[in-house]
């Protein structure tokens, strides 16, 4: 009886940990800080994370599996050496994108804020 109920407590603690880790961030992020003229921005975090395969590419502060989102550190507005929100996104994503060999990612305005 107890090597069933480890046995039954191991399984559960290991479908817990594996829905936890599947749960991670969500697939669709939608980016809405500091839009005022352009409507939000929404694409695949599964996609991106497939394709770049490297979480440091985009979120490079922090460590691995405790990544934030860019709003954490880019505000509104530059604040010291750290680049505005908006130029950060732009920056990263259009170079990012750029270099895509597929050339279907976007690059104009209304590629990522769609109407």
């Amino acid at each position: 009886m107890r090597k069933l109920s480890s046995l039954i407590a191991t399984l559960m603690a290991v479908l817990f940990s594996v829905a936890v880790a599947m749960a991670g961030a969500p697939d669709t992020i939608v980016i809405k800080e500091v839009q005022d003229k352009k409507p939000a921005v929404e694409f695949s975090h599964k996609a991106h994370a497939d394709k770049i395969n490297n979480c440091q590419e985009c979120h490079h502060k922090g460590e691995k599996g405790k990544e934030e989102k860019c709003s954490s550190c880019h505000k509104a507005k530059k604040e010291k050496d750290v680049p505005e929100f908006k130029e950060a996104m732009h920056k990263k994503c259009k170079e990012c994108h750029k270099k895509d060999a597929s050339k279907k990612a976007p690059t104009k305005c209304d590629g990522c804020h769609k109407k």
